[in-house]
C-alpha cells in the first residue's frame, strides 16, 4: 500500500469547517438573489398559472456529505414546481391515453425559465461572474466564495400508475434541457435519501469511503494516471452504493482493500454491468451514463495504489 492507514484516514475526512462555511455562504447568496429577483406574480399572470413556486436546494457532493476539499463546488437546483414534465413509458396504453387527455400544457418553458434565472443573476452579480453554459449557469467564485453550478429545472414525474390527476403513482425527479437540445432527467432527492440510508446501514462507513475514493482519484489525475473527469464524483458515489454493507467495516485500509477487491471481481465477471444508480431508476452504465472503460481505468489506478506500484 502506497499510503499508510493514517494517510487514508485523512483522505476520508470531510473538508475543514471553513470550506463548509464558504459553500453555505455562496448557496445563500445565490438563493436569496433568485428568490428576491424573480417576480412570481408577473409570471403567474403572464403565463396563466395557478401558482408560481420555486424550490431552491443543494445537490451533489456537499449535500450528500461526500465532498472533499479540492473539489467543493456548489451544485444548486432551482426547481420550478408549478409546471412539470412527465414520462408515461411504463404505463399501460389505457393509462397513457388517460394521462394525455388530462394534459394541460403551459407556455412557460424550460428555456424561458433558464433565461429568467440567468438574467436575475447577472443583474445582481454581473456578467463577469455569471456565465450561461450548456447544462447550467456558472457562478464564478472569487475571494472566499467557491464556484457554483446552478441548474434551472422543472419538476418531473415518471409515472408507474395513473388513474387521474389526483390518483397516480410516480417517481419524482427533475428535468431540464441543455442549450444544445438534449433533455436530462435526474432524481437528486431520491439519491440523497438513499445515500443517507446507506450511511446509516453501514454504521457511517459509507460516506468516508466515498471521500477516500474521490481523494485517491484526485491523486491519480494529478499524476496523469487517470484522465480528468473520467470518474466523476457522482459515478463514484453510485459505484460504491452497490456494495454490500459488510464491506464498509474495519480500518480504513481494510475497507479500501475489501471494497476494491469486490469491485475488481465484479468488473472481471461482468456483474458490474448490472450496477444501479442510487436513485434506483437508472443503471450506472446505461446510455449517457458512465463508460465501462472509464470505470476500468479507475479500478486499475486504485489497484496500483493498493499494490504499491502507482508512483
Amino acid at each position: 500500500m502506497i499510503y499508510s492507514e493514517e494517510q487514508l484516514q485523512r483522505f476520508s475526512n470531510p473538508p475543514a469547517k471553513y470550506h463548509t462555511a464558504q459553500i453555505i455562504r455562496t448557496h445563500e447568496k445565490i438563493r436569496d438573489c433568485i428568490e428576491e429577483g424573480i417576480d412570481k406574480d408577473r409570471i403567474k399572470e403572464k403565463y396563466k398559472l395557478e401558482s408560481c413556486k420555486i424550490d431552491i436546494y443543494l445537490q451533489g457532493s456537499y449535500k450528500n456529505s461526500t465532498n472533499i476539499s479540492s473539489s467543493s463546488d456548489v451544485d444548486l437546483n432551482v426547481e420550478f414546481t408549478s409546471v412539470y414534465y412527465y414520462d408515461t413509458t411504463n404505463l399501460p396504453e389505457d393509462q397513457r391515453r388517460q394521462r394525455q387527455q388530462d394534459a394541460n400544457p403551459s407556455e412557460f418553458t424550460q428555456n424561458i425559465f433558464k433565461a429568467l434565472v440567468c438574467s436575475v443573476l447577472i443583474d445582481e452579480f454581473g456578467s463577469t461572474v455569471i456565465k450561461r453554459d450548456n447544462k447550467c449557469i456558472r457562478y464564478i467564485g472569487k475571494e472566499n466564495n467557491p464556484d457554483a453550478d446552478i441548474i434551472p429545472c422543472f419538476s418531473f414525474k415518471k409515472y408507474t400508475q395513473y388513474t387521474s390527476e389526483n390518483n397516480y403513482r410516480a417517481i419524482n425527479g427533475i428535468k431540464f434541457k441543455t442549450d444544445d437540445g438534449n433533455w436530462i432527467e435526474n432524481y437528486p432527492k431520491i439519491h440523497f435519501d438513499n445515500l443517507t440510508k446507506k450511511s446509516q446501514s453501514t454504521n457511517n462507513g459509507f460516506k468516508p469511503t466515498v471521500r477516500l475514493y474521490k481523494s485517491l482519484r484526485e491523486k491519480l489525475e494529478e499524476r496523469e494516471l487517470l484522465a480528468k473527469d473520467s470518474a466523476k464524483s457522482y459515478y463514484i458515489e453510485n459505484l460504491l452504493y452497490n456494495l454490500t454493507d459488510g464491506l464498509f467495516s474495519g480500518s480504513t485500509t481494510d475497507i479500501f482493500k475489501a471494497t476494491l477487491n469486490k469491485l475488481a471481481n465484479d468488473f472481471n465477471s461482468g456483474a458490474i454491468k448490472a450496477y444501479r444508480c442510487a436513485n434506483g431508476v437508472d443503471g450506472l452504465f446505461d446510455a449517457n451514463k458512465w463508460y465501462l472503460e472509464d470505470c476500468k481505468n479507475l479500478l486499475i489506478g486504485l489497484t496500483k495504489i493498493r499494490d504499491n506500484n502507482a508512483f
